[in-house]
């Protein structure tokens, strides 16, 4: 690591900003006849270092950027090994996301953006076409299971910018036809590949993914998910997409929700400790905040304590920071509730965080007051500081206005008194 990889951020809460603000008085001759007297700036309020780009950001860009490359020299072959040996070793980025699942999306990024410009014009025989013209490769290694996922995956991809925002019942009927074709060819290659004859959560995760287009997908999704899990238990995409799937709005109920998010806490219980449990619920809350009806704050709280305890990177801390600091404060719980979550975020900043991963806090949910605050702040980097500097001035706001400093280093957090 180089100094580079730091900046220092720091920001002024409002409350800051009205204890400094002074009044601008007329400049009068007497004024004007006084010495000036040197004034040393302001130091900030809230002091830790910044990691921009982090190492998962690194490693993401690296892997979606090796996938594009190797798909624009038609090294498919090259690609294929390369995708089939991350997925059967479960590969993953220091963020815990899956490395073959990110240079599958590198190698279909270019025709999927071509796609995605062709439905934004209500063309279904272009958007086809450019799918087409990715099968190609697949004919020529027809039980290839990496092409097979790279073109199943488009095939979902461009079947999402069909459907849109909206549910399936409400397309027009271009678009609803349009959505079936892609869904439907991409769950065909599904049936022909079975994820735990490859050893492949690439295929499991495609599985979940066409669920959609399921007739029965409530009879469907704990099993499949189950197998997602398996087979990459310590990736955080597949636990919190499990939580998502099993809302009411999705393929489950709030019962069932608790019920999996139990379950997956005791199946991976090698790697995360209960923070499956924290996984589930996590994504689940991040889309439906009435997840909280069902919740146990107790159960919630450990299973928190338990991936830190296993996990203690700034990656993982920043996440959590993030979801428990931020994230949440959009969403209706009582009092007491909050509060818990008020502690749980306090005592990741206090013992654990020492750096601020931005592309994490920039990509989180957050509420309407975060999106006001960083009007000025135009990129994700930027943004992402913004949010977790504010969240954290905002949480500890009666110390600093009780004249406090807040300094973040690799020996916890100190306290010192203005002077």
């Amino acid at each position: 690591m180089t100094m580079t990889d730091f900046t220092m951020g720091s920001v002024f809460s409002l409350a800051d900003r009205f204890t400094f603000r002074r009044n601008r008085l007329p400049l009068t001759p007497q004024r004007r006849a006084r010495p000036e007297r040197r004034v040393l700036p302001l130091r900030p309020r809230v002091e830790i270092p910044v990691r921009d780009p982090a190492p998962d950001v690194r490693a993401r860009e690296a892997a979606l950027e090796r996938g594009q490359f190797l798909a624009r020299q038609e090294a498919w072959e090259e690609l294929c090994d390369e995708i089939i040996g991350a997925d059967l070793a479960a590969q993953l980025t220091p963020g815990r996301s899956s490395v073959a699942a990110l240079l599958a999306q590198g190698a279909r990024a270019d025709l999927v953006e071509a796609g995605r410009a062709a439905v934004s014009k209500g063309e279904p025989k272009r958007a086809w076409a450019v799918v087409q013209a990715l099968e190609v490769n697949l004919e020529d290694m027809p039980d290839c299971p990496a092409m097979a996922a790279v073109v199943a995956l488009a095939h979902i991809d461009l079947a999402r910018a069909w459907r849109g925002a909206s549910e399936v019942h409400q397309l027009a009927p271009q678009r609803r036809t349009a959505w079936k074709t892609h869904m439907r060819s991409a769950a065909q290659l599904a049936d022909r590949f079975d994820p735990f004859e490859h050893g492949s959560a690439l295929w499991a995760q495609i599985r979940c993914d066409v669920l959609d287009f399921d007739p029965r997908p409530a009879q469907r999704v704990a099993d499949d998910y189950e197998d997602l899990v398996d087979l990459s238990p310590g990736a955080i995409d597949p636990l919190k997409a499990l939580g998502r799937a099993l809302l009411p709005t999705a393929h489950g109920s709030r019962e069932a929700l608790d019920v999996q998010a139990r379950r997956t806490a005791h199946r991976t219980q090698d790697i995360w400790g209960l923070g499956g449990y924290a996984w589930v619920y996590m994504g689940a809350l991040e889309e439906d905040p009435g997840a909280f009806r069902r919740i146990d704050m107790e159960l919630f709280a450990e299973a928190l304590h338990d991936i830190v305890r296993l996990h203690p990177d700034q990656d993982m801390v920043n996440r959590l920071a993030a979801f428990t600091g931020m994230s949440v404060l959009a969403m209706e719980m009582d009092a007491r509730m909050r509060r818990r979550f008020s502690d749980c975020f306090a005592w990741l900043a206090q013992d654990h965080l020492r750096e601020i991963h931005p592309a994490i806090w920039a990509s989180a949910p957050a509420p309407a007051r975060f999106t006001r605050i960083q009007q000025d702040a135009p990129d994700s980097q930027r943004r992402g500081r913004v949010r977790a500097i504010s969240t954290i001035a905002e949480h500890f706001a009666p110390l600093l206005s009780n004249g406090r400093r807040l300094i973040f280093g690799d020996t916890g957090l100190k306290m010192p008194r203005i002077e």
